[in-house]
């Protein structure tokens, strides 16, 4: 009869250890899902942050210049890897004029080719009369129609008409 109760003791205690080690793999599940779902969303904050200093960035490049082909050769100096469209293409003197340049950046967000391009900066500068509008898209290096827009910023700069007395 001692014996009995030794066996029913032991089945006790081993479906408690049973259940405490369904209960810690549980947790321990949901816990490696947040821990994914923390280094996801850091992942992609960090591609974000990125793609909004690189668009403000150039931007600023822009707005700093007094012309279109100033602009586009400030871009060309700090962007030597850049892809950038024939001079004949933008330095006519039309009423409207429109400029695609890609910028390209690896995956650790630094200027590169094509070849090793992880990132896209596309700007899109269009000239019309003494304005100059910029539209920047910031996309992964896959095909342009399917890669979803990381960042996308519109920039507008006015080239101020000079005299002759007011040249530089």
């Amino acid at each position: 009869m001692v014996h009995r109760s030794r066996a029913r003791s032991s089945s006790l205690f081993l479906m408690e250890l049973i259940l405490a080690i369904l209960f810690f793999s549980v947790a321990s599940a949901v816990c490696v899902e947040f821990f994914v779902k923390s280094h996801l969303l850091s992942r992609d904050s960090e591609v974000l942050t990125h793609a909004v200093n690189e668009c403000a960035g150039a931007a600023e490049i822009i707005c700093t210049s007094e012309s279109l082909e100033e602009s586009i050769h400030l871009l060309m100096q700090c962007y030597p890897e850049g892809e950038y469209p024939e001079m004949e293409d933008w330095t006519e003197e039309k009423d409207l004029v429109q400029v695609d340049i890609s910028l390209y950046y690896d995956a650790d967000h630094m200027p590169c080719g094509l070849d090793a391009a992880e990132y896209i900066l596309a700007i899109c500068l269009t000239r019309e009369a003494q304005m100059i509008k910029a539209d920047f898209e910031m996309c992964r290096n896959a095909d342009m129609q399917e890669a979803p827009v990381i960042y996308r910023l519109q920039a507008k700069h006015h080239i101020p008409r000079r005299t002759e007395r007011h040249e530089r």
